[in-house]
């Protein structure tokens, strides 16, 4: 069953007393266990022990256990703010050593008219997201990778940012207009609902994963009393500063296409890129400035036939003008 981890280690079951000593532990504020209850040495892992402390949320020691006291800084906040990069930064280097991390493919073993695109960006504003799990602290953790807790932006998600920036550039006001555009469909595939000659789309996208984690506090006011109206609340985010590669792969399938329509799909996708992350934003909450790149390009590089353009040092503001710049020399 899915709860017997829980069960093994019933942190709301403990007394008061209990579960003050084991918080402070499980949080990593102190490395003295809580006496009466020794089992919780079995607890090696970060993730383990903050799964426990997740208990807390039906429990008296919530705020506690999420942000610490008035004067001191404790529980999940300070894990967060002491222990997460050191953390993530070992769970990344694994991921890495077995080969988990995505990289680009070699196009000499696919279609003619495929090309891949990585993109590696700094964020200027914090991404948020929605984890799927059942139990934690916090009312909105960002999402993570099941195996490795790393936070990350799934293929499905960067997949629905792009198309939903292609939309708004396009200004599509309903989805009879998409389904009704050759480019968007060849690009992303049927409309939803659109169940007939089922199409899934030339671009397939590959996960992004961060190495650092941050909280947001927001405080929603009431509208008419424009006062807060249930207090400050704590949002996992990845912060600014963190850097992400996105990466994506456009293959032609079932149809083919001449090196002009490629091309002018890469045109298209660099364009749609360039809104994403710079004007319209991905993840949560970007109507309130959420999800926003950097201008200055860390690394990256578009790949077609043979020839490559590197994006190291480049500015995001010129994306589409640098590609279709190359794209007049390369093919």
């Amino acid at each position: 069953m899915s709860y017997e981890f829980h069960a093994h280690f019933p942190y709301a079951l403990q007394d008061g007393t209990v579960q003050a000593f084991a918080l402070q532990w499980l949080a990593g504020e102190t490395q003295e266990l809580p006496k009466r209850w020794g089992d919780l040495r079995l607890l090696r892992d970060p993730t383990a022990r903050l799964a426990v402390l997740a208990q807390a949320m039906i429990t008296p020691q919530l705020e506690r256990a999420r942000s610490g006291t008035r004067t001191q800084a404790g529980g999940y906040r300070l894990w967060v703010g002491r222990d997460a990069a050191a953390f993530l930064a070992r769970q990344r280097t694994t991921m890495q050593q077995l080969g988990l991390e995505p990289t680009l493919p070699d196009l000499a073993t696919l279609p003619p008219g495929a090309w891949a695109l990585r993109l590696t960006f700094t964020l200027s504003k914090p991404y948020l997201s929605r984890d799927d799990r059942l139990f934690h602290l916090l009312e909105n953790p960002v999402k993570k990778e099941w195996v490795f807790d790393v936070p990350y932006i799934a293929p499905s998600g960067w997949k629905g940012a792009l198309r939903a920036a292609l939309r708004q550039m396009r200004g599509y006001t309903t989805l009879e207009q998409e389904a009704n555009d050759s480019q968007m469909v060849r690009l992303f595939g049927n409309v939803k609902g659109e169940e007939e000659a089922f199409h899934a789309g030339f671009v397939q996208f590959f996960p992004t994963f961060f190495d650092r984690l941050g909280l947001e506090v927001i405080n929603p006011h009431d509208r008419e009393k424009g006062v807060g109206a249930r207090g400050p609340i704590l949002l996992e985010c990845v912060p600014a500063g963190a850097q992400g590669a996105l990466m994506l792969l456009y293959v032609p399938t079932g149809t083919a296409v001449d090196a002009q329509q490629s091309a002018d799909d890469l045109v298209v996708v660099a364009q749609g890129i360039q809104a994403m992350l710079s004007t319209y934003g991905f993840g949560a909450k970007t109507s309130s400035g959420f999800g926003i790149a950097a201008d200055d390009l860390v690394d990256g590089e578009i790949r077609i036939a043979t020839q490559t353009l590197s994006l190291k040092g480049k500015r995001l503001s010129n994306l589409a003008a640098e590609v279709e710049h190359w794209l007049k020399t390369a093919l």
